[in-house]
């Protein structure tokens, strides 16, 4: 027992012969694809952002067929999804028409201060 050898890292261990190698998969890069599938077909409000942001993980983690696939979905999925336009239109909407002197009331009542916009 005085002579086994504890190591962390199994490449380097002499008992396992060294066929043990680590694997490399593209679970970021398969996450941003099924994401951008999902945001395509399914709620795209979620899974759009979660497309965006795997594929840009797995471009930064060197998985670049995977995230740039996963980015062309998520861009596909935000074009597909009605919600999303909604919600960029109506914020183009409140800043195109500068709406917050209008809808000073309802955020007084709903008890939260309005966005302060600055004029360029």
């Amino acid at each position: 027992m005085s002579d086994m050898r504890l190591n962390l890292n199994p490449q380097n261990n002499p008992d396992s012969g060294g066929n043990q190698q680590a694997e490399n998969k593209p679970v970021m890069g398969w996450f941003a694809v099924a994401f951008g599938f999902l945001g395509i077909f399914t709620i795209g409000v979620i899974f759009v952002p979660l497309g965006l942001l795997c594929s840009i993980l797995a471009l930064f983690f060197g998985q670049i067929v995977w995230g740039f696939i996963g980015l062309l979905l998520a861009i596909m999925g935000f074009i597909t999804s009605p919600q999303l336009w909604v919600v960029i239109g109506m914020a183009a909407f409140y800043q195109w028409f500068d709406l917050g002197e209008m809808l000073m009331p309802f955020f007084d009542l709903l008890g939260i201060e309005p966005p302060q916009g600055e004029d360029v």
